[in-house]
């Protein structure tokens, strides 16, 4: 195993600046155009992937979220009428679902356009094919932390 140096420690700062300044970035472009933070986007993004309701243990594992943080995100998207929850029927009945909502599925199919419009500025457009095999082989390392 690799010892640990300041080298590292710097790669490791960089990575977590990069990502965090291009989050920023999408976050604004979502912001700016639909009134919607990145985290909302990604919620709705998880919903829809999944046929548009999925159970809040489900929602909270897919996108590696605390409880408590992704249930205050659920009461302001409910509020804005992007996501309903309900009692989920059958075995479990404390389960609670969460399903997008008709004006949250609209509002996520023209945010996504400028989603992947963001992502192609800030990520595509400076990740060479080269790059995307490197980082593909790096991020699979890292998930096995």
């Amino acid at each position: 195993m690799p010892r640990l140096d300041a080298e590292r420690v710097a790669l490791l700062r960089s990575l977590t600046s990069a990502t965090t300044a291009v989050t920023r970035h999408i976050d604004a472009e979502l912001m700016r155009d639909f009134a919607i933070p990145l985290a909302w986007f990604e919620v709705m993004t998880a919903l829809q992937r999944a046929g548009d309701t999925m159970r809040v243990n489900e929602l909270r594992a897919a996108l590696h979220e605390v409880g408590s943080s992704l249930s205050r995100r659920l009461d302001r998207m409910e509020a804005e009428g992007h996501v309903a929850r309900e009692a989920a029927t059958g075995d479990d009945r404390r389960a609670v679902r969460v399903t997008l909502t008709r004006e949250g599925r609209a509002l996520w199919r023209d945010a996504n356009i400028t989603y992947r419009r963001a992502v192609q500025r800030h990520f595509n457009d400076v990740v060479t094919d080269s790059d995307m095999v490197a980082l593909q082989r790096f991020i699979t390392k890292l998930a096995r932390e």
